[in-house]
């Protein structure tokens, strides 16, 4: 009798319409020791990118290869059966990040779409919706009506072959002999499935409907895409989300696009972000330039219909909230670390009154945000799980800048007895239309 799987299948995805900093968690949990990730798989198209910044301040940007790379000890990184393959974009990141790779070949599924000049163009001709034009759905269409060149077929594909820098899987075999500990597998392989932009704009969200991407970006796709529908017990879920959603600026290669609305939720200015959360214009702008347009991104009011919609369809174990800064500007860049030792300092007053009055200041101020956070979550989970009637939101990460030590988990945080208080402060949910509030039901 084959073994039965005993890994576990982690997948991060966007619980909103992208752009909310999947790769900085994808990269943190492929580093996590504990997780002893093995396999990190996607099925991207250049028409979304992942970014994650090292502490060093290095910053990755892929659009192919597994941003889970960073960590050099992941032996299987592997671009999948839909993926939509830009071959120029991928050479690039094999020679840019060459000593991170350290050696390590890339796996592709030989039925990986290619994108051609013509499909690029195509786009830019006939689509009139909101689109990066990167050739990724006109591919994807070429590949439905059988006439795409898929990589097993590509020269180009099998010189890189020859070189040793990629390897040509079937992923039909590829995935099952993970789970069936055929060798050089055991069984017991734990996966980082990483996938591209947001749950908002999957191809079958109805609200979102002509402006969406070209396939859905669901956590059940994800299972599909690398053939493990039978092993749901083994799945973990993680939905990153930010505090104001965004969508790509109307802008395009092709001329003014309209990429669509929040359903439901009112547009803002980024200057009205600012002036609720306390950051500067300039520091949000540098943000908030896509990775593929580089053009300054929309951004919206909190829809509490999309978001609830998301968590009814999805249910992830835990939601990572990040550019928690946009709530309040004084938790920009802290650290777990940093953190802990603020909320110590605040809570023993006696050290606080050896400090000068600034440092006094500085320390208080950052507690404050702090707790700031806390309340804004509570209040997102009680927000949620009330609407839905079950545990739909637990947030277990705060992201507060673009670092990978950036982070607060939230567990580790020393909570006060009372954070209700701060919810009074700017809350974006306090924005949101709820008359958007979804009824459930036929």
């Amino acid at each position: 009798m084959k073994p039965k799987y005993s890994g576990k299948i982690h997948i991060v995805y966007d619980g909103m319409w992208g752009s909310c900093g999947k790769g900085k968690f994808c990269g943190e949990l492929a580093l996590d020791k504990g997780l002893n990730i093995q396999v990190c798989v996607n099925n991207n198209a250049p028409n979304a990118g992942h970014s994650f910044v090292f502490d060093d301040a290095r910053k990755v940007i892929t659009k192919h290869i597994p941003i889970g790379f960073v960590n050099k000890n992941i032996p299987y990184l592997v671009i999948g059966e839909s993926a939509i393959i830009d071959f120029d974009r991928l050479l690039y990141e094999i020679a840019e990040y060459k000593d991170i790779l350290n050696g390590r070949k890339i796996y592709i599924a030989n039925t990986a779409a290619v994108i051609s000049d013509r499909h690029k163009k195509q786009e830019i001709e006939t689509i009139k919706s909101g689109s990066t034009f990167s050739g990724a759905g006109a591919a994807l269409v070429d590949k439905i009506m059988r006439k795409n060149v898929l990589v097993r077929d590509d020269e180009r594909f099998l010189q890189l072959q020859e070189k040793g820098l990629i390897k040509i899987v079937n992923s039909k075999t590829f995935f099952p002999m993970i789970y069936n500990g055929i060798p050089p597998f055991y069984g017991n392989e734990n996966i980082l499935v990483e996938l591209s932009q947001g749950d908002a704009l999957g191809l079958n969200n109805s609200a979102n409907y002509p402006n969406t991407t070209s396939r859905d970006c669901t956590p059940a796709q994800a299972l599909k895409d690398i053939h493990a529908t039978d092993y749901s017990l083994q799945v973990r879920k993680y939905c990153v989300f930010r505090p104001y959603p965004i969508r790509i600026n109307n802008n395009s290669n092709a001329g003014f696009i309209y990429t669509g609305d929040f359903e439901g939720a009112k547009e803002i200015s980024w200057e009205e972000v600012c002036e609720r959360c306390g950051l500067s214009s300039e520091e949000i702008k540098k943000l908030e330039h896509t990775t593929v347009t580089h053009r300054l991104r929309r951004v919206a009011e909190f829809s509490i219909k999309q978001f609830a919609e998301m968590l009814l369809d999805t249910k992830p174990d835990e939601c990572f909230l990040n550019f928690a800064q946009y709530v309040d500007g004084g938790i920009a860049g802290l650290t777990n670390k940093a953190t802990n030792h603020i909320q110590r300092m605040f809570k023993n007053c006696s050290d606080l009154t050896l400090k000068s009055e600034e440092e006094f200041e500085s320390v208080t101020s950052k507690n404050y945000a702090i707790e700031h956070i806390l309340g804004y979550v509570e209040d997102m989970e009680d927000k949620f799980n009330s609407l839905l009637g079950f545990k739909a939101l637990k947030i277990t990460k705060i992201g507060t800048g673009a670092k990978l030590s950036q982070t607060i988990a939230r567990k580790d945080i020393s909570q006060v007895a009372d954070v209700r208080h701060a919810i009074k402060d700017i809350n974006p949910l306090d924005y949101a239309d709820s008359k958007n509030v979804p009824i459930f039901g036929l």
